[in-house]
Formats: structure tokens, sequence, C-alpha cells
């Protein structure tokens, strides 16, 4: 749980994709700052849904950094 309540008021584009529901406590959180938000999710979205590989495996990678780190995705 983070220190910073998250914001449920706000819709997030990210809640509709998938995978986004896994990080939707985090844009949450950052939904405090909509700008700061806003921009974060761009950057989301232009890493994992866009260029030559395969979207279904830039998530597996994504879970299994988290795994060999031990954090939660």
């Amino acid at each position: 749980m983070s220190r910073i309540p998250p914001n449920d008021e706000i819709p997030l584009p990210l809640d509709e994709t998938p995978g986004g529901a896994t990080m939707s406590s985090l844009f949450r959180v950052m939904a405090h700052r909509p700008q700061v938000a806003q921009l974060s999710i761009q950057l989301v979205e232009a890493a994992m849904r866009t260029g030559t590989v395969d979207p279904k495996l830039k998530e597996l990678l994504a879970i299994r950094v988290s795994q060999v780190n031990a954090c939660f995705y």
C-alpha cells in the first residue's frame, strides 16, 4: 500500500487495456497530479503497445523482470 492514497475518482485509460489493471494503483496515486499521470500513461503506452516486439511478449518480460527483482507487478 502506498503512503499516498489512490485517487479512485479519475477514470484511467489503462483500465481498459490488457495488463493495464496491474498498474492502475500506481497511476491512481499519480492521478493527484493529472499532468504527471497523463504523461506517464503516454510513456507506458508508447513502450508497451508500439514497436516491432509483440505486446504480449513485452508483458511477459515485465512480469519476469519483476519476479527476478522480487517486486509486485
